[in-house]
Order: C-alpha cells, then sequence, then structure tokens
C-alpha cells in the first residue's frame, strides 16, 4: 500500500513538471499494482474489525476502473483529481485505520 500511496505522489509531481515520459510510465506501474493489491484490500474488509465499514469494500473496484479511464482521456485536472485527490486520500485513509486497528 505504500508503494502505490509513493507511486501516486511520484506521478502527480511528474505530471505537474510535465515529465511525460515519466509520467507514462508511473501511471502504468499505478495501474499495475492496484491491480496486484486490489485483491488484498477487498479481502481486508472481511476481517471482524472492518465489520462497520465493510460495504466500502466495493469502492476499490470501481476506483481502478475510473483511475485507468482517467488516464486514457489524458485530462491532467481530471487525473490530478482521481489519483491524488480521491485514490491518494483514501489509501492514505485506509491505510490509518488499518493501522489504528492493528490490521497492519
Amino acid at each position: 500500500m505504500n508503494e502505490l500511496i509513493d507511486k501516486i505522489e511520484d506521478s502527480i509531481s511528474q505530471l505537474l513538471k510535465y515529465e511525460t515520459k515519466e509520467f507514462g510510465k508511473n501511471a502504468q506501474d499505478i495501474v499495475n499494482v492496484m491491480m496486484t493489491l486490489l485483491p488484498a484490500i477487498i479481502s481486508i474488509y472481511n476481517n471482524p474489525q472492518m465489520d462497520d465499514i465493510r460495504a466500502d469494500a466495493v469502492y476499490w473496484p470501481g476506483q481502478v476502473e475510473r483511475i485507468i479511464k482517467v488516464l486514457e482521456n489524458d485530462d491532467s485536472f481530471e487525473i490530478i483529481d482521481v489519483l491524488y485527490n480521491e485514490t491518494h486520500a483514501n489509501l492514505m485513509e485506509l491505510r490509518d485505520l488499518l493501522v489504528e486497528r492493528g490490521l497492519l
């Protein structure tokens, strides 16, 4: 999860600096890591300590789809919104919650 958070931060920095070649590689890495991490993220919601937010598990598959679509559209503002304001923020919130509940 930390790797994904770092990759998102790096990619947004590259996008803002117009480092398009590096951004393109990092963006593909984000999708690959998300696809690898997705089953683990979804399964953590099955832990009894996550009962109160179990329904939130459905967010993540839809978010992967949003990431892929926004990267295909090539709209920098939308990419920043989806990758950083949504995905990055929610990953950090989930990570902090998992730490707080002793699951990470």
